[in-house]
């Protein structure tokens, strides 16, 4: 049913106005404090968002957080701390390089490094006796043998020192080496000892030589004939707390032999 009332619709629509507008204007007109308020409309329902007064502010970017520990001032501003405050990142790799790293504590833990260091070491002081001992060997046929510097054999020899030659002439001693010594080259004039080759390792050394001389005085029973001879040999030495301690030498006697009965080569 169709009612006809031009005035009291007039009227309503007069009295929806006012109510809107006096709820507008009391929403506008209520005091904030702190916040705006926003209308959010969802659907039929209207809701209230609180957002701080700061972000009023046009000059201030929201989408720039501030950074720990620097909070916004009246006017919006972040204070930065002075640069010596601010934190810096702390790297683990900082604890590992202040500590001294030493290889050794890891090749001590690795068996396979740890014995090749020994072995490393081993041959270390293997070379070093040998270079002792090869030392000692030239001084034995340089100075003694081929010089005749009798005082250098305690410097040479050990106490007990032991030479067994081939000639037949054992001696033990430094009194009966310098014996062996003074006999040899007084038979032989010019007697001297050449090293053809030498094998040394650690206390021992193996040399091939080779022995000359001029026949001028007795040796193994025959007379003196003024020719000269040669002849090869071989010694062996053993060489202990840096003293020779003992000599093996091999001759070739019987060549020898021969050039003493015949006046010499």
């Amino acid at each position: 049913r169709t009612l006809n009332l031009p005035n009291c619709s007039m009227k309503l629509f007069r009295n929806k106005s006012r109510r809107s507008k006096g709820g507008e204007a009391s929403a506008a007109g209520r005091p904030v404090a702190a916040v705006n308020s926003n209308l959010q409309v969802t659907g039929n329902q209207r809701q209230e968002v609180a957002v701080p007064e700061s972000t009023q502010n046009n000059h201030i970017r929201h989408d720039a957080a501030p950074h720990p520990g620097q909070l916004p001032n009246q006017q919006g501003q972040v204070n930065h701390p002075p640069q010596e405050l601010r934190s810096q990142p702390h790297h683990p790799s900082q604890d590992l390089r202040s500590q001294p790293h030493h290889p050794s504590q890891d090749a001590l833990s690795d068996p396979t490094i740890s014995h090749t260091l020994a072995a490393s070491l081993n041959l270390q002081e293997e070379a070093e006796r040998s270079a002792i001992t090869r030392e000692l060997v030239k001084k034995f046929v340089a100075d003694i043998w081929n010089r005749g510097d009798l005082e250098l054999i305690p410097s040479v020899c050990g106490h007990s020192l032991r030479f067994n030659g081939s000639v037949g002439m054992d001696r033990v001693g430094h009194e009966g080496f310098a014996r062996m010594v003074t006999t040899i080259r007084d038979a032989l004039n010019d007697y001297h000892c050449e090293i053809h080759s030498m094998v040394v390792e650690g206390n021992k050394a193996f040399c091939r030589m080779r022995f000359t001389g001029r026949h001028t005085g007795p040796l193994l029973g025959y007379a003196p004939t003024g020719g000269q001879v040669a002849w090869m040999g071989a010694a062996e030495f053993t060489c202990k707390d840096g003293l020779i301690v003992k000599v093996w030498e091999l001759g070739d006697v019987k060549s020898l032999e021969e050039q003493l009965s015949s006046g010499g080569v």
